[in-house]
């Protein structure tokens, strides 16, 4: 336990200084509530890490993190700073009650995008700079980012790193895992500020684009205005924004491969082009169905709308530019699909992930394969990599612990929840891949606020375990991690 408390003591500090972006925003705008909200929550960060260091003492950089303390960590640094996180939006007043702020900081940090905010425009500005650049740093993850910027903390920092990491494998991009974190932060801060540069060149201010920016790479989908993407009614930022979405749920390692290998090794990788062709296919049967059922009389604005709405689910974005939730069935239920789906492994997207559908989807071919032709064994590989045993038996347990966690959620929800099945459902599936809107009640134009404390307080917890891919939080909570002398 001293060993994960020293690292707090490390922590807090870097989260504290995070604060002076929304900081700096509220002096510009003269926001004085602001001002005080996050010069305390700030401050408080920075008293509680000098007390943990001083208290536990010890030197970072011979820290130790057992697998068992990496999985206790991970957890407890994502609740930690979602509690921590909703003190702003307490002290400014934006949102008065604990439960609902903590749903929006844990909306923030796991990239969600679902809010409980009805007016967001009335919100100071200061308070919305926080809510896109919580997105921001839970994008590539919150403790990857520790581990960048501290160099120090090295390759002991692998286990927790990959407790935290988007997908079934964390590959090195170099020699120490403090390398690779650093070279994703140098592709995710690359796109991000091209993007921003990008969007003014539309016609954005750069206060817009700043936020728009963290929220497209982070896949968390928050905006500055309740009709999200659709309030610029700009053909331009749809598409610049639908192209970013693409790149952000696309493996952040193949930006490497293109660099060092060219576009050739990239189109090679198996995940990338199933996660280009579930995209495509996707585009072309809504555009197709949006012209003959959905009223749409204009190719261009069809196919902008489609090829927007899919890269915004696929990537679990969950910006709008118009609300699908009128569309036809057809097109309702390839986007609860996608919801499923998600992105790519090793990016700042949620959901099942392309990669596992991918092994999957070999593996009941290989199923097909022993039935017909009894004692032939085929090995199960993705890019000329068989996939261990072990390995399969992991992605099919995720799979299941998906499945049931999102029906035992819906489940709960719906206890005195004012919500149909459909609305109940789509939430906790929104929820559990981090997308954001739901169909119905919590749809691309609608919010979460109608739920109760308990229902919030639920899917905030939901969110929190998709986004660390659900292993990582439950088997805190395991009987085999409180007593792990226990078969």
């Amino acid at each position: 336990m001293k060993r994960i408390f020293n690292f707090y003591g490390v922590y807090l500090n870097l989260l504290g200084a995070c604060f002076a972006l929304p900081l700096l925003t509220a002096l510009i705008y003269r926001e004085s509530a602001s001002v005080r909200a996050f010069s305390f929550v700030m401050i408080l960060c920075f008293v509680i890490a000098f007390v943990l260091r001083k208290v536990c003492g010890g030197n970072i950089n011979a820290l130790q993190l057992k697998l068992r303390d990496s999985y206790l960590l991970v957890a407890s640094v994502w609740l930690v700073s979602s509690v921590i996180g909703s003190v702003p939006y307490m002290l400014t007043g934006a949102i008065p009650n604990f439960i609902d702020a903590f749903f929006e900081t844990a909306s923030g940090f796991t990239t969600t995008g679902a809010t409980i905010i009805d007016e967001v425009e009335a919100l100071p500005r200061a308070v919305l700079m926080w809510r896109s650049l919580s997105q921001w740093l839970g994008g590539m993850g919150i403790i990857v980012l520790f581990v960048a910027l501290l160099p120090r903390f090295g390759i002991k920092a692998r286990n927790i790193a990959a407790a935290e990491t988007p997908g079934p494998t964390v590959t090195k991009l170099s020699s120490s895992f403090t390398g690779t974190a650093q070279r994703l932060y140098i592709a995710y801060i690359i796109l991000t500020a091209t993007e921003a540069v990008l969007l003014m060149a539309g016609g954005m201010n750069l206060y817009d684009a700043a936020n728009h920016s963290f929220t497209t790479m982070a896949t968390g989908g928050f905006s500055t205005y309740a009709d999200s993407i659709a309030h610029f009614n700009s053909y331009y930022i749809t598409w610049v924004i639908t192209v970013f979405m693409f790149l952000a749920g696309t493996n952040f390692e193949l930006f490497f491969v293109l660099i060092h290998g060219g576009a050739r090794k990239v189109f090679r990788n198996e995940e990338f082009r199933l996660y280009l062709s579930i995209a495509t296919i996707s585009t072309v049967l809504i555009t197709i169905s949006l012209m003959t059922q959905g009223g749409y009389k204009r190719a261009f604005h069809a196919i902008t709308d489609a090829a927007f709405q899919v890269m915004t689910i696929m990537s679990t974005t969950g910006y709008a530019t118009t609300d699908f939730d009128l569309w036809p069935a057809f097109c309702l239920m390839i986007i609860i699909i996608l919801m499923v789906i998600g992105g790519s492994s090793s990016s700042t997207a949620g959901g099942v992930k392309v990669i596992r559908v991918l092994a999957i989807w070999k593996l009941m071919a290989r199923e097909m394969k022993m039935i017909l032709h009894g004692r032939v064994v085929k090995d199960v590989s993705i890019d000329r990599h068989k996939l261990l045993p072990e390995t399969l038996t992991y992605i099919v347990g995720f799979v299941s612990m998906y499945i049931i966690t999102l029906l035992t959620a819906t489940l709960l929800i719906s206890l005195g929840s004012q919500g149909d099945l459909i609305t109940n459902f789509t939430a906790t599936l929104s929820c559990i891949s981090n997308v954001g809107p739901g169909l119905k009640a919590v749809g691309p134009v609608c919010t979460y606020s109608f739920y109760n404390g308990f229902n919030t307080f639920v899917l905030a917890i939901v969110m929190i375990a998709g986004r660390l891919e659900l292993v990582t939080l439950f088997v805190v909570f395991s009987k085999f991690f409180i007593n792990p002398n226990r078969v």
